[in-house]
């Protein structure tokens, strides 16, 4: 089975976890005071997903990564974030205030957070320590500089391979571990089109 891109922001791929991807979201949101510009949070829920895959091989969110303009993205959490996903779904967790700003629609505590394993949560916690008080320019600069995976792109996108983003977090066997994500995506593509 082969597997399509999804358009940045636009429809996510097949398997994409969304409930987890507006659980994240609305944490971060929520950490931020309950309001959080839309570039940020695009590069905070990145920089966890690449965090998680350095720490334990895997994807959280079975995402499309790409490059964009202001950076890398998680493609189908970046589409939640401009309301082309499920709105029932993405709206009981964060919604658009304007064109830049996200808002909580509640306020998130780690029992909201079901669909985050105790790992998970670990990372999103070590991010926000990490980038919580850098700015959209700041964050988007340092995905610029220090995620060497990330091309730079003037108004379009690249996909970002988890091959390559593998190789430039230093793991043994990129494409091994690149084999066992598109293995797992496609099981979750098979038992989403039977499900």
């Amino acid at each position: 089975m082969t597997r399509k891109p999804a358009n940045p922001g636009g429809q996510p791929p097949a398997g994409f976890r969304a409930r987890k991807a507006a659980q994240i979201c609305a944490y971060f949101a929520t950490r931020a005071g309950g309001r959080i510009d839309k570039l940020k949070l695009s590069k905070l829920v990145y920089l966890a997903e690449r965090r998680f895959l350095k720490d334990h091989h895997q994807p959280m969110l079975h995402d499309d990564l790409y490059s964009l303009e202001h950076g890398p993205v998680c493609s189908g959490a970046l589409g939640g974030m401009e309301g082309t996903g499920d709105p029932a779904l993405w709206d009981s967790y964060i919604r658009r205030h304007g064109r830049d700003t996200i808002v909580a629609s509640r306020a998130v505590k780690r029992p909201d957070l079901d669909h985050v394993s105790p790992a998970e949560f670990a990372v999103l916690q070590i991010v926000w320590k990490r980038f919580g008080r850098l700015t959209p320019a700041q964050l988007r600069n340092y995905t610029h500089t220090k995620c060497p995976e990330y091309t730079e792109v003037a108004g379009g996108s690249r996909l970002i391979s988890y091959r390559r983003l593998f190789e430039e977090l230093g793991a043994k066997d990129a494409a091994g571990l690149a084999q066992e994500v598109a293995a797992a995506r496609a099981v979750d593509e098979l038992s989403a089109a039977h499900g």
